[in-house]
Order: structure tokens, then sequence, then C-alpha cells
């Protein structure tokens, strides 16, 4: 298995991952109870049927998720994994304004900041009904939304003397996320927000710092994504690019959650067969205390002999409370839903793909 394990790491660290070698990955990922020594160049023969149907789908470009063992109970940790039939420049290019590296379907509002943050960047940003009303009733450790007790304490003195609540709300919540997002951006060490919404402050940047400090799955590189998200910001590499984005996301028995990220790219020349991609989670008005996503995109070598990719993500997520006895397994349906969640969006992005590279071959006059 240590040998198996090396052969990995070594692979893809090298940026020598050609098909079987990525196989491997995954599979050193999906069954991590195989007790099998293997090379780069042949696949385990041990594999129990279920890690063999998970493999077959991978391959004919289904996504596959996985949980990941996490160290706290209030947080998930997922592993997915798409193979998609495009060029990775032709991925790279539909997502190089970091405006979203994946297709959700659950976002129905979101913008862009400028630098330095805007008004007219959250002109469209407009919260919940409900969410606006519960901030009238907001007061440090007892609110429905995630905020620092001193913009509770002032959206609650604000809205008390406002006829239509609403309106002033969207307009505080404006002004307070641009004030954010332009603190953020002035501090080298990206402190984050203080969430003081339930019983005991939260401080972001610890939660974030928990996330990023935890190993990654074997065979996965760390080095990329430490290098983007090095601290203070002049140690990074110069050709990461970033973006700070707002959106609002519904998932299906949840709130719709306002949240601000921040996107990154970089193709490291040391690396010429792979990209990387981080996102970032700033503020999240529930739920979240932090969450971060590591994505990586690496060259495949199709059966026809021209280029895929495989777009591997591992999602780490921080929740205020996931209780995980008892009659109601929160943490259990959580992970259940979150995991439905990651697969689906993995499936939309490569149908979304595979329909943009079509049309635009179809465009250029030539086969896709």
């Amino acid at each position: 298995m240590r040998g198996m394990l090396l052969a990995l790491r070594e692979g893809f660290v090298a940026g020598m991952i050609a098909r079987a070698q990525l196989s491997l990955v995954v599979l050193a990922l999906c069954a991590p109870g195989i007790r099998a020594q293997a090379s780069s160049a042949s696949l385990p023969h041990t594999l129990t049927d279920l890690d063999t149907k998970r493999m077959a789908e991978a391959e004919r470009g289904e996504a596959v998720t996985i949980t990941l063992d996490a160290p706290d109970k209030t947080e998930i940790a997922m592993l997915g994994v798409v193979r998609i039939p495009v060029p990775r420049a032709f991925y790279l290019d539909r997502v190089h304004d970091l405006s979203g590296f994946l297709v959700t379907g659950m976002r129905s509002a979101a913008g862009r900041f400028s630098d330095p943050a805007r008004s007219d960047d959250v002109a469209a940003l407009a919260l919940e009904q409900s969410d606006a009303k519960a901030l009238e009733k907001c007061k440090p450790f007892s609110c429905d939304v995630k905020l620092p007790a001193d913009m509770m304490e002032r959206l609650r003195s604000e809205l008390a003397e406002s006829r239509d609540p609403a309106p002033k709300a969207d307009s505080l919540m404006r002004e307070w996320v641009i004030a954010y997002v332009n603190a953020y951006r002035a501090d080298s060490s990206e402190e984050l927000v203080v969430y003081d919404d339930t019983k005991r402050s939260v401080r972001s940047s610890e939660a974030f710092r928990v996330l990023r400090s935890e190993p990654m799955p074997a065979g996965i590189d760390s080095q990329p994504f430490a290098q983007m998200l090095a601290l203070p910001r002049s140690a990074r590499p110069a050709d990461v690019a970033s973006r700070i984005s707002w959106e609002i996301d519904r998932l299906s028995g949840l709130k719709p959650t306002l949240e601000v990220v921040e996107r990154s790219i970089y193709s490291p020349s040391a690396s010429p067969a792979e990209s990387y991609m981080t996102t970032k989670l700033l503020y999240a008005s529930h739920y979240f205390e932090s969450q971060i996503d590591f994505i990586t995109i690496a060259d495949a070598q199709a059966p026809t002999g021209g280029p895929d990719i495989y777009l591997v993500i591992v999602r780490r997520q921080k929740f205020d409370d996931l209780p995980s006895g008892g009659l109601f397994s929160i943490r259990g349906k959580a992970v259940k839903k979150l995991r439905e969640g990651l697969r689906a969006t993995l499936a939309n992005t490569r149908v979304e793909m595979v329909k943009a590279y079509a049309q635009s071959a179809s465009a250029a006059g030539r086969a896709p």
C-alpha cells in the first residue's frame, strides 16, 4: 500500500498524470481500505465490487463523490472527481473571469467586486424577507443571521426607526459588505469576519486556518495550494489571479445564503499538465464558519487520442453545529445532502463544458 501511495504522489507532483496514474489517485481516495501493492503502470486486482463500480463510473465521465474523514463533528470533508472530454485550455478559458469554477444550479443572484469595492457592485444584492425581519431583533449571541456584534447592534438600532425595514436592511448590508471586502484586501494577514450569532464568538480566520492545515488526501499535491494561500500575500506567486464575488445560493431544505467568496487560479510552470483553483469563503449569512475548495484540473489522454481533463475537488466545510447522535442526526443528513449536491454540481459542470466545447468547435468548423 505504501508503495502505491508513493507512486501516486510522485506521479501527481511531477505532472506526469496519464490516464492510468490518475485512475490510481481516484482508487486510492475512493478505497482507503485496499490492501494491495501496485505500481503506476497497473491497477490493483483486489478491489471490491463497489470500488470497481466507482472507478468505472469515473472513467465513463460520471461524477464520483465520497466523504472523507474529518477531525471534528462540525466539519464535513468531501472528494469529488469527474472526467470531462475537453482540453484544459478550453476549461480555463471558460472560467478565466473567476466568477465561478463549477456549475452549481443553486445561484439565484451574484456580482463581482471591483478594486476597491463600490456600491455599483452590490446594486442587485437583496436579502430574503425572513432575514430582513430577523435583523430587526438581532443581538449578540442571539441572531438568525451570522454577523459581528457591532453590526447587529447597528442594524437593530436603525431598523427600529424605519417604517419599512427591508430596504433599509438591504442598504445597510450592502454598505457593510463593501467595507468588509475593502478591509479584507487591505489586510495582508487576511483576517476574516467574527461571527457573534450563537453562544460563542467564532473567528472565521481561525476556522479557515484549521481547514487549511489539514493534510490533503494521498496523491493530491498540496504545494500549489500552499503557494496560492500563502501569507502575507506578497509571498504568493505573481501569476496567481484572484477575484472576490458575492452570491446568494439556494439549496433545497436550507435557508438562502448570502456568501462572499474569493476565487483564485494558478497554472505553475513546474506543473505543465495541471492547473489549480481555490474558492475561499470570506462570509456566509447562514450555517458556515468557513469553507474552502481545493480544485485540481489535470490533463488526461482520451481513448480516442484527444485531450480530456480530470476535475478533482477536495471540499472542506466547517459549520455552526452538526449534532451526530440521537433520533435526528443533523450531521448525517447534511453529509448526504452536500455529497449529492457536489455530485450534481460536477455532473452539471461536465454537461455544460461538453456543450460549450461542441458549440465552439462547430463555430470554428472543426470536429470537437
